[in-house]
């Protein structure tokens, strides 16, 4: 990253403040401007709460109800009983939930391994812990990723006590499979090793494609915590409602710094996700993914038609393009061109990557927002390319 941008400002806000400066269409950071049928409810009851409820600080591991909420919704979803005392910690967004999780689980002379690519800011994180970082990438192959377990041995050791990965995956919309994640198992139990698994797009998989939660696999129950939020599956960014569930000393790890950093989230909001996870209909969820596999299906199928390469993502909100055909030999420079040349805003992929050693020919775009946008920025990529 240029000085211009170290140390300033991340990635994602840097972009978007470029496409404001200069009027572009904003497919940078990983927020929705997108409603789906029941958001309203949702709202009515956290405000409801709001007027009626506590003003006063929560449990610092969620409030009791939201904690049992999540456990109900994990039995129900990957058959796992879970103790809503101490497995299951409530946290400020899922990024609070990743720091807590760096910062109290290792620590100087601690390796911890990335499947890459990342979700940047948990880097910086892990960093500040003064453990080793290792990196493994994803296998890419036409267009398409894939785990493979003698590389990600490679990089382990008698020192590792952490793997982290996150999926379905942003930036690359990978969604791991069963066989990846029992990959990943086998490796925590051959070197007694621990996982945290970011699934914060838990929600967002399309065509035959399934998510697997880090939680439905049994050689990981006392080995695994997995970290999500209502942010992505409820289109809810700005609730800041995460949280972290599963083995027990490490939610422990998490819970602790969680409380001396962002402590308890309000009550109303609380009560929002709770009444979210338990009474929002089943179909807000299949509404959430049809909406946003239309929008994939957009913006894939019309930039593919002007002659862009575009990798159409498994999961998540985020497709990418392959810029190497466009003339462009690294995403960072493109990106940072690219609100004032063409009037859209991507994120460079190899920021995703160790010492950006791949993705230099590909560049995120966040297709969650409204059909005009999408449009918008097909149109802008088809005249700079006929310019």
């Amino acid at each position: 990253m240029p000085p211009a941008l170290r140390g300033k400002s991340s990635i994602y806000k840097a972009m978007s403040q470029l496409a404001s400066a200069h009027g572009a269409v904003d497919l940078a950071q990983g927020f929705s401007l997108l409603s789906v049928p029941g958001t309203s409810a949702i709202l009515d009851h956290a405000a409801l709460a709001l007027r009626e409820g506590s003003q006063n600080y929560t449990n610092p591991n969620g409030t009791a109800s939201l904690r049992q909420a999540l456990v109900d919704n994990s039995k129900r979803r990957f058959g796992v009983d879970l103790d809503p005392e101490e497995q299951v910690t409530v946290c400020a967004g899922a990024q609070d939930a990743l720091g807590a999780a760096m910062l109290g689980l290792l620590e100087a002379g601690d390796e911890v391994v990335f499947i890459e690519p990342f979700y940047n800011p948990v880097i910086p994180m892990a960093k500040l812990t003064g453990a080793t970082l290792r990196f493994v990438s994803l296998l890419q192959d036409d267009g398409s990723y894939r785990l493979d377990e003698e590389s990600l041995l490679a990089e382990m050791s008698e020192k590792t006590k952490l793997i982290v990965y996150n999926s379905p995956n942003s930036p690359s919309g990978h969604v791991f499979t069963r066989t990846e994640l029992e990959s990943i198992a086998r490796a925590c139990k051959q070197y007694d090793a621990y996982l945290i698994a970011d699934e914060v797009y838990e929600h967002l998989v399309y065509d035959d494609n399934k998510h697997v939660s880090a939680l439905e696999i049994p050689e990981l129950s006392e080995r695994a915590v997995v970290i999500s939020s209502i942010s992505k599956s409820y289109l809810l960014t700005g609730w800041r409602v995460g949280w972290a569930q599963g083995a027990r000393p490490l939610i422990a790890g998490i819970a602790k710094v969680h409380s001396l950093m962002s402590f308890c989230l309000p009550a109303f909001v609380s009560e929002g996700a709770r009444f979210a996870l338990e009474e929002t209909p089943d179909s807000f969820l299949g509404d959430l993914r049809t909406i946003h596999q239309g929008k994939r299906d957009r913006i894939c199928d019309g930039l593919s038609d002007i002659g862009i390469q575009v990798i159409r993502p498994r999961g998540t909100f985020f497709a990418s393009i392959d810029i190497g055909d466009l003339g462009q030999g690294d995403d960072l420079a493109f990106c940072l061109s690219m609100p004032e040349k063409i009037g859209v805003a991507g994120v460079p992929m190899s920021l995703s990557w160790n010492q950006r050693r791949a993705g230099r020919n590909l560049v995120r775009l966040c297709f969650s927002r409204s059909d005009e946008d999408l449009d918008r920025a097909v149109s802008a990529f088809a005249t700079w390319k006929r310019s």
